[in-house]
């Protein structure tokens, strides 16, 4: 085994390791569907450390590396049985305290108040350790997780170091495509699409007789539809033809534009003519 390991593969390794947890996590909470409402999120912490004790020790025991460090050849040294299980409850009992009594989501019995108090101590010790323990391996290259330095247990490629190539192509595409969407997001909103419409509208169709709808009085039954959505009218408006439109279809029109043509008749429709449509009473 080779004795030089890169730090991008240790701390890849560890975030693989976190992914594989949250994609298994992630399954129990779609099976929560099935269950009454509530009873995962109180067993959450539970069942988060059950999960992550199945995961340990399944690889762990049975091949001395995680799941990430599998995927990037990588193998514990020095890894003993019993250093296994002492890494197995370092990974598990610590995020199970956090998640049972330091979450703010969760109740706290008041009697319990002083066991989380200096729970949230020793928590914060921890962090400050663990931060100290980052930047001795970012300077040796070694152990990243203090579980790892406790132990005194380091990772090794399985195989003699190979110099991993870095790839630019997926760099450029990730610009490219979050400058396309930049560009979407900013410039689509301020096109006028019901102008562009109303013009392509007019450049492909002949406009209606004024005369022979000016007088049309609209009527609407059952089968009316709306031209624009083409389902039954809602708060029905009409402008000057015998058509009936959505008020917020009609409205949409006007805000691009003062006018525009009816879709059906051709007839030029025009804002100050907008009026809501009424039954008569004879009818």
């Amino acid at each position: 085994m080779s004795s030089y390991i890169s730090r991008v593969n240790q701390l890849d390794a560890g975030k693989l390791d976190d992914e594989i947890f949250k994609i298994f996590s992630s399954k129990i909470l779609e099976s929560s569907q099935f269950f009454t409402p509530g009873v995962i999120e109180a067993w959450s912490p539970e069942i988060n450390a059950s999960l992550r004790t199945v995961i340990w020790v399944w690889t762990l025991l049975r091949g001395k590396s995680t799941v990430g460090q599998k995927l990037l050849n990588l193998i514990y040294a020095d890894l003993t049985k019993n250093k296994a299980a002492l890494l197995v409850i370092l990974s598990v009992v610590p995020q199970y305290l956090e998640e049972k009594f330091l979450d703010p989501n969760r109740f706290v019995s008041p009697r319990l108040r002083p066991f989380v108090k200096y729970l949230d101590m020793a928590s914060t010790v921890v962090n400050a350790v663990s931060f100290i323990n980052l930047l001795i391996f970012l300077h040796r290259g070694t152990q990243p997780l203090l579980k790892e330095r406790l132990l005194g247990i380091r990772s090794c490629n399985v195989t003699h170091h190979v110099s991993r190539d870095i790839g630019y192509s997926f760099m450029i595409r990730e610009l490219l495509w979050h400058g396309l969407i930049t560009v979407f997001g900013t410039g689509l909103p301020m096109i006028n699409y019901h102008y562009l419409k109303q013009l392509f509208r007019k450049f492909i169709s002949f406009p209606g007789d004024p005369k022979a709808v000016i007088n049309k009085t609209p009527k609407m039954d059952l089968s009316t539809q709306c031209p624009y959505c083409e389902l039954s009218p809602i708060l029905p408006r009409h402008a000057g033809c015998s058509h009936i439109y959505c008020y917020y279809c009609m409205q949409a029109h006007f805000t691009a534009a003062d006018s525009f043509n009816c879709l059906v008749c051709g007839y030029e429709l025009n804002r100050e003519n907008m009026k809501v449509f009424t039954v008569s009473p004879g009818i």
